[in-house]
């Protein structure tokens, strides 16, 4: 029984290995000299039929038809090649049509091996893609000012899901994300119920690219149904650019900075989270100080007895929840069926 068991496990790494070696070739373009060959190899041109007055006897579409059948001979006996997006963008910029002649030979490489034909000067082929991937795309059609390639990444790639902690993650980053990248991925329609001008704020632009996610089909995979989002009621006295306390339904505390948590809501519940908008008037904690709004609606902060114009609203909020000190604040009364919610997710193990 031996032989027979090392012999197939000899076939499997064997198999496993061409697998593998296949999968890779896959992912690569072919050899740039190959791909060179074909757009400077020597063929008949297409000549159309024109009439006396020099004008194509055939309809636009006829005539791009018997243009491909032309070139499909011409080209027949060259081997197929494919090439990076970053090829077809670098060929294409500034002539869209620069391929056009050579559809029938070309296939272009997308996000994860993906391999995609040519009609009409046009990417064809739907997949499934990384958020990241999409979007760097759109990038790359933005910089070659190539609109096959954003019209392909925003209208044929579905974003594959995201967990929440990269949802987080894509909320934590407005500094890092494109504006001109996000203003194409959003539908028009979107933009005019979410932005009052053209331009995106810039502490809403994390939150206006999980809209153009939603937008595009994206999901969410995560046992995170339920966010509570913590504000104060009123800002005065705290300073404009402070984290956002986030607790989630699995007991986890987030802070995020420039958070717009109107259009996150709204984002949320897009995509399956339901938010809930928890306004404080008052912040405590059992050793960490102890926050108010006085009657001008001015946050004051007080220690020991005494009363200082400042207030580390996020810090308190924070430790307010682990302690759960916030069945002594003033809000607790007016918002009870919240903060009972609260307290079964904290006093989860």
């Amino acid at each position: 029984m031996k032989k027979p068991i090392k012999l197939f496990v000899v076939m499997v790494s064997i198999f496993s290995f061409f697998s593998s070696a296949s999968a890779q070739d896959s992912c690569n373009e072919s050899n740039p000299d190959k791909f060179f060959e074909l757009l400077n190899a020597l063929v008949q041109a297409y000549i159309p039929a024109l009439d006396r007055n020099g004008v194509p006897l055939l309809s636009e579409n006829d005539l791009f038809v018997q243009k491909s059948q032309h070139y499909f001979s011409e080209y027949k006996n060259f081997e197929p090649v494919t090439i990076s997006m970053e090829r077809f963008a670098a060929v294409t910029e500034g002539n869209p049509k620069a391929l056009e002649n050579f559809e029938s030979k070309i296939t272009v490489l997308g996000p994860d091996c993906s391999r995609m034909n040519l009609y009409r000067s046009k990417l064809v082929g739907a997949f499934d893609a990384d958020f990241d991937d999409i979007m760097n795309l759109i990038e790359l059609g933005i910089r070659s000012n190539n609109d096959a390639i954003i019209e392909f990444a925003s209208t044929q790639l579905t974003p594959k899901a995201l967990t929440f902690p990269e949802v987080i993650r894509i909320l934590e980053n407005d500094l890092a994300l494109n504006e001109n990248v996000i203003t194409k991925m959003m539908p028009s329609y979107l933009s005019e119920q979410f932005l009052k001008s053209d331009k995106i704020p810039l502490n809403s632009m994390s939150e206006m690219a999980l809209l153009a996610f939603s937008a595009m089909g994206g999901m969410i995979e995560s046992e995170v149904d339920h966010v509570y989002i913590f504000i104060p009621q009123k800002p005065g006295g705290l300073p404009a650019d402070m984290e956002t306390i986030l607790l989630t339904s699995d007991k986890s505390i987030y802070g995020i900075s420039g958070f717009d948590y109107q259009t996150a809501s709204a984002v949320l519940s897009r995509i399956g989270i339901r938010p809930a908008v928890v306004k404080l008037s008052e912040v405590k904690t059992r050793n960490a100080g102890h926050c108010k709004m006085d009657m001008a609606g001015k946050w004051m902060q007080v220690v020991n007895g005494k009363k200082i114009r400042m207030c580390p609203f996020p810090e308190l909020v924070r430790q307010m929840l682990e302690e759960r000190a916030f069945i002594d604040i003033v809000d607790y009364k007016f918002q009870g069926v919240v903060f009972d919610s609260i307290s079964e997710i904290l006093i989860q193990p």
